[in-house]
């Protein structure tokens, strides 16, 4: 197996529904975690690639390679769904990758994650010109949920008293 025809997994077998529906404070972390732990085989083969492969213009040609795997995969069902579904299908995906794909990607805790997540968001951007996606860590996507409402922590605030 490689990366090359694997990466579209990323996003491919991702339950969009479910994912949209635990992007919520108490629900993220569990959810993020199964997918990490499902993606486990895909995510190895990127280490296997940054491990394996010396020549840094070999390395950036494969990685190159992986993201269009990805993105030749969104375009594709873009392309596939009836256009009164494209746009909220499109949203859709950008919601997984910026959810779920990037951060799972740079929870590799390799140098080159970032990289990768630069490749695969300059690519999205050459086949969907209108977006802007970018990537975050789990850690600053969690972290961004908000503990508070004008300053005042809700869990004072919702505390029975």
């Amino acid at each position: 197996m490689a990366i090359v025809n694997e990466a579209h997994r990323l996003l491919s077998e991702i339950d969009i529904k479910a994912g949209i529906k635990n992007f919520r404070k108490r629900r993220y972390e569990d959810f993020f975690l199964n997918y990490r732990s499902s993606m486990r085989d895909v995510y190895e083969l990127f280490n296997t690639l940054y491990r394996e492969v010396e020549d840094k213009e070999v390395k950036e040609e494969k990685m190159n390679a992986a993201a269009l795997d990805i993105v030749s995969w969104a375009k594709n069902t873009y392309e596939s769904t009836i256009w009164l579904n494209r746009e909220q299908k499109l949203i859709d995906m950008q919601c997984m990758m910026v959810f779920y794909v990037f951060p799972g990607i740079l929870s590799n805790s390799n140098e080159e994650d970032r990289l990768m997540t630069d490749i695969i968001t300059a690519q999205w951007k050459s086949a969907f010109p209108k977006s802007n996606i970018s990537a975050a860590t789990f850690d600053e996507i969690n972290g961004g949920f908000k503990d508070s409402i004008f300053g005042l922590a809700l869990a004072d605030i919702f505390k029975k008293k």
